[in-house]
């Protein structure tokens, strides 16, 4: 059954509204990198408490993401299955990334990369309300 055309667009508006919040708050934090320091990349701490909600409604609870990249890989610990799901934007993409291994564990991560004026910036939530990039000139 094909997904409602409404419940797409919900989804990927609440990833769009997370995108617009996060953009200036990482252009500030980028006018003190030096521009040869992003050739190689750099990485940077976000510490903000205002984007936690955005960050939950549009990433870790949107429930509609389309499927990028399927994997089945043999560790030694036994098979593990990685999926890579994404909704994408205008102005930015979010991913989630998801294995299940042979135990039955399942791992959640997710990531989300923004363009601006010729850099690539991947953006990952390591705590409440703290933020780790990666920035690099394309």
């Amino acid at each position: 059954m094909p997904i409602q055309e409404a419940y797409r667009e919900e989804a990927l508006s609440k990833l769009e509204n997370l995108c617009q919040a996060i953009i200036p708050k990482v252009e500030e934090l980028l006018e003190e990198i030096d521009q040869e320091d992003l050739e190689f990349g750099v990485k940077l701490e976000l510490k903000t408490l205002d984007i936690e909600k955005l960050w939950k409604e549009g990433i870790e609870e949107n429930n509609y993401m389309e499927i990028v990249f399927t994997e089945i890989m043999e560790h030694h610990d036994g098979a593990y299955l990685k999926t890579t799901f994404r909704n994408k934007t205008n102005s930015c993409y979010a991913e989630r990334y998801v294995s299940i291994r042979s135990s039955g564990r399942v791992e959640f991560t997710y990531a989300l990369f923004l363009e601006r004026d010729g850099l690539k910036i991947r953006v990952e939530k390591v705590g409440e309300g703290l933020y780790s990039l990666y920035v690099k000139t394309q």
